[in-house]
């Protein structure tokens, strides 16, 4: 038998892995390169705080870049015996320092170094390493670390504002604000409060070292894109639906357009969606499978938002669909081949979007007709109530920063203790701690209105302080 062999319209690609992972670092460098400028040198010029303290952030970069490279060298070497040689062999084909570098990049600008550190190691060696190294990791290494140590080490992870802004802004985030506004406000409120939407779309509001600066995160976008390094659909369909969800929003309860915007514009939507979504280690690769994941991607973020008490829900959601990778490519090939059937999916997602529109609608007015007729009634929620004698412990939560939990002994009427249960949502309790706060508001509470606010903590400060007026209220309900 004789085979005949011919020259087949074989397509050789140009593209390699090295040559996608350096454009990717390229169009990270702009990004990086404003969070510098913006958390260590303007801090520096309008602030009061130390040269070291000005740099922190940089350390914060440098860290996470180090640690990610010597923690993999050090796997190679001594946990796979590789020689020395064939470990820093490895280690260029590996693109060690990416996990480090977003993970600074979605950090608080003051998180302490020895945490970045710790993050950094998990993203590299739990997230990558131990799933088998480059390209076969199942979550994306950088939120991995982050969530490990957001879960871990909430309380000490800093505030997302620098010293500047702190001084200036009272302790809010975009998002944060518009979670203690009950996700409901005029402009002037919600937008007004940061300046304009140039100042969101330049960069010059607070939020972590990389997800300030959305005009670089589009410009860095548009680059991605054009060297075909990274699909667009993911990133395009998880923005768009995140903007159609919230326009409906907007509409239902009666505000406008700029809702919708602002939502696009705050927080970590813009950054994920272009750098972690993407991720193709951690993505799908059929392309029906990148549109509804990218549409999944949107529904839950906008759900994390406004239905549970954390207010950004970027990150939490890009690690949930990291799971669900596999199930997305096998609905990818099924309707390749019957793409006939693909209205069933369609309209199973639009009914998904609906439902989710309308809870989040509904809830967000009824949130602010209880807040109209008794303020507290939304801020404060009493879990148990004890009566003994005179003596009366109240356990519940207050909505501050996220959400704090005590437990309050009254005796003859009067705030004797509160007891904290939980503080894990608190991004600077040791601020608290340090200012010996909880004994302030204890001492003064016939007076809590003007009890200050700590810098940097306010909406902590509040939350503890509304837990003094709703006990008040609930003691003076009782004798009434």
């Amino acid at each position: 038998m004789k085979f005949k062999v011919e020259n087949g319209p074989h397509v050789k690609s140009e593209e390699t892995t090295s040559k996608i992972m350096t454009r990717f670092l390229i169009s990270l460098t702009p990004i990086v390169c404003f969070a510098i400028f913006k958390n260590c040198l303007l801090n520096y010029y309008y602030s009061s705080v130390t040269f070291i303290e000005a740099i922190h952030p940089m350390l914060m970069i440098i860290s996470a870049v180090l640690t990610s490279f010597i923690s993999e060298l050090l796997y190679f070497k001594f946990i796979l015996k590789d020689t020395w040689e064939n470990s820093f062999y490895e280690i260029n084909r590996s693109f060690t320092i990416i996990p480090g570098l977003l993970l600074a990049l979605v950090l608080p600008p003051n998180t302490p170094i020895w945490l970045v550190i710790f993050g950094a190691f998990i993203s590299n060696i739990l997230g990558k390493m131990l799933f088998g190294g480059f390209g076969q990791n199942i979550f994306n290494p950088a939120l991995l670390g982050y969530l490990f140590i957001s879960v871990s080490y909430s309380s000490l992870m800093g505030s997302p504002l620098n010293a500047y802004e702190i001084d200036t802004l009272a302790g809010a985030t975009p998002l944060s604000n518009l979670s203690n506004l009950n996700y409901y406000g005029t402009y002037e409120e919600v937008v007004g409060s940061f300046g304009t939407f140039l100042n969101f779309f330049v960069g010059t509001i607070p939020g972590t070292l990389g997800e300030t600066s959305k005009m670089l995160i589009i410009i860095s976008f548009i680059y991605l894109i054009a060297t075909k390094t990274i699909k667009w659909r993911i990133p395009v369909m998880y923005i768009l639906t995140a903007f159609i969800m919230t326009l409906i929003i907007g509409h239902n309860i009666e505000l406008g357009i700029w809702y919708a915007l602002f939502s696009i514009l705050s927080g970590g939507l813009l950054f994920g969606a272009v750098f972690m979504a993407t991720d193709p280690v951690t993505s799908p690769i059929t392309p029906i499978g990148q549109t509804f994941y990218g549409i999944s991607l949107g529904i839950l973020t906008i759900v994390l938002r406004f239905l549970t008490p954390y207010p950004e829900g970027v990150m939490t959601s890009i690690l949930f669909m990291n799971m669900l990778v596999p199930l997305f490519d096998k609905i990818g090939l099924y309707f390749k081949e019957n793409i006939k059937k693909i209205w069933i999916l369609i309209i199973l997602f639009i009914a998904l979007i609906i439902l989710s529109v309308t809870t989040i609608s509904n809830n967000i007015k009824n949130l602010n007709n209880e807040n109209a007729s008794n303020p507290l009634d939304n801020k404060v929620k009493i879990v148990k109530k004890e009566k003994k004698d005179n003596e009366t412990i109240y356990s519940v939560t207050s909505k501050a920063w996220g959400i704090i939990k005590a437990d309050v002994k009254v005796v003859d009427g009067k705030i004797e203790n509160i007891s904290i249960t939980d503080s894990s949502g608190e991004t600077q309790w040791n601020e608290i701690e340090k200012n010996d706060y909880i004994n302030k508001i204890i001492e003064r509470q016939d007076d809590i209105d003007n009890v200050d606010a700590i810098s940097g903590s306010t909406y902590t400060s509040d939350g503890l302080k509304n837990i003094v007026k709703k006990i008040i209220e609930s003691e003076l309900e009782d004798e009434g």
